[in-house]
């Protein structure tokens, strides 16, 4: 199973419909994708039309509280979700003034402890993570091999690059772990706006080996989706949104199914502070 944490600490680039429909098009190749939202504010779960105030959710899989099955929600065949509920924000203070009175690292592994035993069961895990580094982000830091870092096709999207990677390196040094791989994604990319092409540019230099060949363009119908509760493919399966994370979902599968997985370059890692 080929774990990922998506990632990014700007909010608004996409990491939900990034989640949400590059899960969806893996998952309508054949692939068994398992979506995991660990954001507090349920955007995920809301996508899927899950009223996550009445859900029971990952906060108390990751608790011990529940197991698996009492917590994941099948949304089609080869699609699962572990949505998130109303208390998964009391979690991450739990988890915070535990950490400060134990000094025990075992509260970054609590993701890993529930979702390895789980590895012979799908492809794919998507973890959906919130836009900053709190504890539920370090743990999906902990577990995921591989990083999803979607990058609004803007000047403050390309600011919040090196904020994220820091942090991935930071949590990685810090709990022994072994290199993360990286993929940066596009997305919000506007044919008519040079700025687009602009960052595209300076991603290329920042991330020679790491950025997909696939952007994900500004699309009407990628903003309305959720909003019924659908993913591009339910809702509008004919346009440049659905087109987009077609192509993505293909990349993806290419690249990391035949173990040629992009890598973080060296020398953006030994600048980071």
């Amino acid at each position: 199973m080929k774990a990922f944490a998506i990632l990014s600490l700007k909010g608004g680039v996409g990491k939900t419909t990034l989640a949400a429909n590059l899960s969806t098009a893996l998952s309508l190749m054949g692939r068994r994708v398992l979506l995991v939202d660990l954001d507090p504010l349920h955007d995920l779960t809301y996508s899927f039309g899950i009223n996550a105030i009445e859900t029971r959710g990952v906060e108390f899989l990751l608790e011990k509280d529940l197991k698996f099955e009492d917590v994941m929600v099948p949304l089609s065949e080869n699609l699962h979700i572990i949505p998130a509920g109303k208390k998964l924000k009391d979690l991450e203070l739990s988890l915070a003034n535990m950490f400060v009175k134990a000094k025990d690292t075992y509260f970054c592994y609590l993701l890993r402890n529930v979702l390895e035993p789980l590895e012979d069961r799908y492809d794919y895990v998507f973890i959906d993570c919130p836009p900053y580094a709190g504890f539920v982000t370090i743990n999906a830091l902990v577990y995921a091999q591989n990083i999803l870092m979607p990058v609004q096709c803007q000047h403050l999207g390309l600011e919040s690059t090196k904020k994220t990677v820091s942090l991935i390196s930071r949590v990685r040094k810090f709990n022994g772990l072994p290199r993360r791989e990286l993929t940066v994604i596009p997305t919000m990319y506007d044919v008519r706006n040079r700025l687009s092409d602009q960052v595209i540019d300076r991603l290329n230099t920042m991330f020679p080996d790491a950025l997909t060949g696939t952007r994900i363009r500004v699309n009407v119908a990628l903003a309305e989706a959720p909003g019924f509760g659908k993913t591009i493919f339910e809702h509008q399966p004919d346009s440049h949104g659905a087109e987009d994370f077609r192509r993505l979902a293909d990349e993806i599968a290419e690249k990391f199914e035949n173990d040629a997985i992009p890598a973080l370059p060296l020398a953006y890692v030994q600048a980071l502070p």
